[in-house]
């Protein structure tokens, strides 16, 4: 509790983003995606989104996952040779957030929790497309907070990732 107001003392960034999928009625280029593949460097994202009950349209939030275990990855899995597919993320019913982990989050646990590639494809050809409204909020520390892992000192840990700060991960 304290740390995490610590390090949001100054002009923490609380960015809101709402995002509308219009339907498409015509279909999209093969490459195209509604969001290309990335990861948060955020400390965390809170998302909802419309498209609670429409799971067979394959349009909405999706991580990528290993293969041989189901466990969400970073960007560093295939330069780890491991193989990886993309899975459905399940909103559960009512009224939900999913909770994305960032990047900052991931480097301050040394990666104990992870910052997962995630997309948004474009819905499976011949599916009906009503369209879909996320509302995305983001979560990033003051800007001049060093990143760096917080228990690697104490318990003697090798660091997965250099040392940072805010600021230089916002702008890379």
């Amino acid at each position: 509790k304290d740390l995490f107001k610590s390090k949001a003392k100054h002009a923490p960034l609380w960015p809101v983003t709402i995002a509308h999928y219009p339907p498409q009625d015509t279909p999209p280029a093969e490459d195209q995606e509604r969001i290309q593949p990335h990861w948060d460097r955020t400390l965390f994202s809170l998302i909802t989104t419309s498209d609670y009950g429409d799971e067979d349209s394959e349009g909405g939030l999706q991580i990528l996952v290993d293969k041989d275990t189901g466990d969400g990855v970073d960007g560093r899995a295939e330069l780890e040779g491991r193989s990886t597919e993309w899975q459905k993320v399940r909103r559960p019913a009512g009224e939900s957030f999913i909770i994305n982990v960032g990047e900052v989050m991931s480097r301050w646990s040394n990666g104990r929790l992870k910052h997962v590639v995630h997309r948004v494809p474009n819905p499976k050809p011949g599916h009906r497309d009503p369209g879909r409204i996320s509302l995305m909020a983001f979560v990033v520390p003051d800007y001049d907070t060093v990143v760096e892992c917080l228990h690697c000192k104490e318990d003697g840990s090798v660091p997965l990732y250099e040392k940072t700060w805010v600021g230089e991960m916002m702008n890379w």
